[in-house]
C-alpha cells in the first residue's frame, strides 16, 4: 500500500478483481479524524448515475478506477479490491484534498477515514 494510505478494516468481495481504467457502481462514506461524517451537499460522479443517502453522507455512483475520477488515496486504496468487497482505509492529506479541501465539505489539509464498497462492476 502506497504511504499515506493505511487500511483499517478489509472485507473481501467474493467477484471479479477490481481493474484499473474499469467502471464500477460504488458506495463511498468519509469521515474526518475527529469521526465527524462528512455531508455531501450534492452527489458528485456521472449525474445519472449518482445519489446520496443517510442525509447526504453516503454517496452511492458509478465511478472510473483512475486518477482523474479519484483523488490519489483512494485510487490506491481500492488496489486488490474485489467486487462485493468493502474497504475502511485511513488516508493522508497529501493523498486526498489537500490545502484547497472542498469548502464547505472537507476542510483544508484534512486526514480522512474513507469507506468505500465496491457494489458491481458496470459496462461502459
Amino acid at each position: 500500500m502506497k504511504p499515506g494510505v493505511e487500511v483499517l478494516a478489509d472485507m473481501p468481495g467474493t467477484g471479479s478483481p477490481v481493474e484499473r481504467h474499469g467502471w464500477y457502481d460504488v458506495r463511498l462514506q468519509m469521515w474526518l479524524s475527529r469521526g465527524d461524517p462528512v455531508r455531501w451537499t450534492e452527489p458528485w460522479g456521472l449525474t445519472d448515475r449518482t445519489r446520496l443517502e443517510d442525509e447526504g453522507t453516503t454517496l452511492l455512483t458509478t465511478l472510473r478506477v483512475d486518477r482523474v475520477f479519484m483523488f490519489s488515496g483512494l485510487f490506491y486504496g481500492v488496489e486488490g479490491m474485489r467486487v462485493g468487497g468493502r474497504r475502511r482505509l485511513r488516508i493522508a492529506p497529501h493523498l486526498a484534498y489537500r490545502e484547497a479541501g472542498i469548502p464547505g465539505v472537507i476542510p483544508s489539509n484534512a486526514l480522512l477515514t474513507v469507506e468505500i464498497e465496491v457494489v458491481s462492476e458496470r459496462a461502459t
